[in-house]
């Protein structure tokens, strides 16, 4: 989805609360020169360890207070973050995306909706719905602060897990401090999961529903 709107080759791009760094990788591949900011200390590294040849790209930060200078990238992506920054500093993530921008760049913002099977598993240890319902309120003022909308779109995408377990670890390691409440609730967690996933091939399959909101530096 992000190619439709963002077009990679020879462009800088900046990805807000890159994980593992995932999406980074891609975009290189694409030809664009691909910059990750990620909180997260673990997701930090792994990003760091699945590109050895470009280690610099993965720069220490929160959306709020990007570690980048002013009108410095052509885009910048926020794939399933902003609704983990604090409540109080979305709008200055959308501020800061808009600092780092050149005139006429691109924000592509896409934000998990509270929907189906996957969403009733993960609400068992953190339920976001009131986080992402923030998340949108906060895009929907975007024009306040200097943005134009281009477009709006929903999609479904299916997620493919091998295990519970596995899924366990990686909505942990997305937020360590839902490892307590995994801990207490591991058992539900694994049984839920279980019963409400789709077995398509030998995995556990989820349907992923997303909202994608696109804005352009006014």
């Amino acid at each position: 989805m992000v190619n439709r709107f963002v077009a990679p080759e020879g462009r800088r791009v900046v990805d807000v609360g890159c994980g593992s760094g995932e999406l980074v990788r891609w975009l290189r591949s694409q030809g664009a020169d691909g910059i990750g900011v990620e909180c997260g200390e673990e997701m930090l590294r792994l990003a760091r360890e699945a590109d050895p040849t470009h280690p610099e790209a993965y720069l220490e930060g929160v959306g709020q207070d990007l570690p980048l200078p002013d009108a410095s990238a052509d885009a910048v992506t926020m794939s399933f973050s902003l609704h983990h920054v604090p409540r109080e500093a979305m709008l200055d993530a959308l501020r800061e995306a808009r600092r780092v921008l050149r005139p006429g760049g691109t924000l592509y913002v896409a934000e998990p909706l509270c929907l189906g099977a996957g969403h009733e598993v993960v609400s068992l240890i953190d339920d976001e719905t009131e986080v992402r319902a923030h998340a949108q309120e906060a895009l929907d003022r975007a024009p306040s602060l200097g943005f134009e909308p281009v477009d709006e779109t929903n999609y479904t995408t299916r997620m493919l897990l091998d295990s519970a377990e596995g899924f366990a670890k990686r909505i942990v390691g997305i937020d360590p401090r839902r490892a307590a409440r995994m801990a207490e609730r591991r058992d539900e967690f694994i049984e839920r999961f279980e019963r409400l996933a789709e077995r398509v091939d030998g995995k556990f399959a989820f349907d992923q529903y997303v909202r994608v909101r696109v804005l352009k530096k006014a």
